[in-house]
């Protein structure tokens, strides 16, 4: 896969949700084969979403080496987070380096595609939450 073809494939996955109100990203690539992504979504009801990778392309593969995905409410209060930083309190999960952080606790969890993260914001949003 080619750095454009994720890029638009990320997009269309963005585009499809009903629930985006706004995407501000910034892909910058960083050659021959990387590149690093950032950037805000804003949801209809003032969540955000604050993504960040760092991503190596080889031939077919994708393979992303650092990820943070922060789901915050309008008042920039953490509803959850996936990341594969080396936090030290994340050690004793399952899935270390890679896990979730709740407002409570961190949870064991794999890195989930752009589209589960959104399904999940979704179901958020129609409970209200």
């Amino acid at each position: 896969m080619q750095i454009k073809d994720y890029l638009n494939e990320l997009l269309n996955i963005f585009a499809a949700n009903p629930y985006l109100e706004s995407q501000n990203l910034s892909f910058e690539e960083r050659p021959p084969n990387s590149a690093y992504l950032t950037g805000i979504l804003t949801f209809i009801n003032g969540s955000k979403l604050h993504l960040k990778e760092f991503i190596v392309f080889k031939s077919e593969d994708v393979n992303i080496l650092k990820y943070g995905y922060s789901y915050l409410t309008k008042d920039d209060v953490l509803i959850f987070r996936y990341d594969n930083a080396l936090d030290p309190q994340a050690k004793k999960v399952s899935t270390y380096p890679e896990h979730k952080h709740s407002p409570e606790k961190i949870l064991p969890a794999q890195k989930p595609a752009f589209d589960q993260i959104l399904r999940e914001i979704s179901g958020l949003i129609e409970a209200g939450e």
